[in-house]
């Protein structure tokens, strides 16, 4: 398994995960503009600095990606750094890849002098539970409707 940071990746490989993301996305934000995701994904996750997003490899195949932010939900700035945008393809999930670029992307953000991570779900709490994230609160997402919040000791 190999990580590499978004501005390491080919125009190709950067097309492949925003086309992923967006349609995945779209269907619960329909408001989503796949322009917004393109320009977020090449001019402001291709940082070396937050915010930045990373690739998980197997096997030079990418399984999943995940952006660190500074900002992510308006209501609650309080809470800093984010996993945002997290996601493994559907045929690797149920494999511990999601474990392992949650653990590599806690490793990076610990380097960075970070001590703690959030991350918030509509969709996936069990899994954040399981790979040792505690419950936070209910919060209100910037789309509107609510999601869960989650934070890891790092």
């Amino acid at each position: 398994m190999k990580v590499k940071k978004f501005s390491e990746l080919n125009d190709e490989q950067l097309e492949y995960i925003i086309d992923l993301h967006f349609n995945h996305w779209v269907k619960f934000n329909p408001k989503m503009e796949k322009v917004n995701t393109e320009y977020k994904f090449k001019k402001l996750y291709t940082k070396d600095t937050l915010p930045f997003g990373i690739v998980l490899e197997d096997n030079d195949k990418i399984v999943g990606f995940c952006v660190f932010k500074i900002e992510n939900l308006k209501k609650y700035p309080e809470y800093y750094p984010w996993f945002s945008d997290v996601m493994i393809l559907e045929e690797f999930r149920g494999k511990g890849f999601g474990r392992k670029l949650l653990e590599y992307g806690a490793k990076i953000l610990k380097d960075l002098g970070y001590t703690k991570i959030y991350v918030w779900t509509d969709q996936a709490p069990d899994f954040y539970k399981k790979i040792g994230f505690t419950y936070l609160k209910q919060i209100e997402k910037n789309e509107g409707g609510t999601g869960e919040l989650f934070y890891k000791e790092i």
